[in-house]
């Protein structure tokens, strides 16, 4: 029986040491708080924790160091990112069809809404521009409508085109997006 009430006696005492104690400060009040926080993140979204632990990692050892003790060297900074590759002269993997060509960046907005309103088969296509130097002729924009998956997808559509005397032909989904200045109709 007294081994019991020593037992109950040590576990009642600290929880009466702890409602008896004086009132915390704001400072060990708000370590409690972000204490309770990172156990319950780390119980419901312990992924979310990755992503803070160079930030906990520091904080871990600003507590741990003594104080008056020299700060804990800076890491070391992430290396820079690796420049962007050059793709300059690279084929695109995506495949589209070259519609019409035009002299003048003016006319390829217009003209690619043109074609849309009259192919229905160009619906939730995209269209870009791509600067063809023809040489004696000139430098043309190809208009090019796509993305395709596959070639054969491209001409698929072609053919479709083609069987209503259209020109169409299959080529890389490579250029510049085509930009759409605003008309007065809104369009």
């Amino acid at each position: 029986m007294k081994h019991a009430l020593l037992l109950l006696a040590a576990c009642c005492l600290p929880a009466c040491a702890a409602t008896t104690s004086v009132p915390a400060s704001p400072e060990a009040m708000r370590a409690a708080a972000l204490a309770r926080l990172l156990q319950d993140t780390a119980v419901q979204d312990p992924a979310r924790l990755g992503a803070a632990q160079d930030e906990m990692a520091a904080l871990e050892q600003a507590l741990l160091a003594q104080p008056g003790a020299a700060p804990a060297p800076e890491p070391e900074p992430a290396p820079a990112p690796l420049p962007a590759p050059d793709l300059a002269g690279a084929r695109s993997i995506l495949h589209g069809v070259h519609l019409t060509s035009y002299r003048d960046q003016a006319h390829v907005a217009p003209g690619w809404r043109a074609l849309q309103g009259t192919m229905p088969a160009l619906a939730g296509l995209s269209a870009r521009v791509a600067p063809a130097d023809l040489g004696e002729r000139g430098v043309y924009l190809r208009l090019k409508a796509g993305p395709f998956d596959s070639r054969d997808a491209a001409q698929a559509l072609c053919a479709r085109l083609q069987a209503e005397g259209r020109w169409c032909q299959p080529v890389d989904f490579t250029g510049e997006p085509v930009a759409y200045a605003a008309t007065p109709d809104g369009g």
